[in-house]
């Protein structure tokens, strides 16, 4: 399913917005679950282990937001 020009444009827009929030929100909840929050070993922990919850979430949330958007 080919995308129009415009609807491309609305999706990367979107995905920047969606795309940092989760990675942010997916940090901050790996930091707090380590056991020394708030050291340095909890910030590289968290960098490391959000990019992938991080990126399924964007997809979803883009996926769900392009259906209802064609809808």
């Amino acid at each position: 399913m080919p995308l129009e020009p415009e609807d491309r444009r609305w999706l990367m827009d979107w995905a920047r917005k969606v795309g940092i929030t989760a990675y942010l929100l997916f940090v901050l909840a790996f930091m707090a679950g380590h056991p020394a929050p708030g050291s340095v070993a909890s910030l590289s922990y968290a960098v490391m282990m959000a990019i992938i919850p991080a990126a399924i979430g964007t997809a979803a949330v883009l996926g769900l937001m392009l259906y209802l958007r064609k809808r």
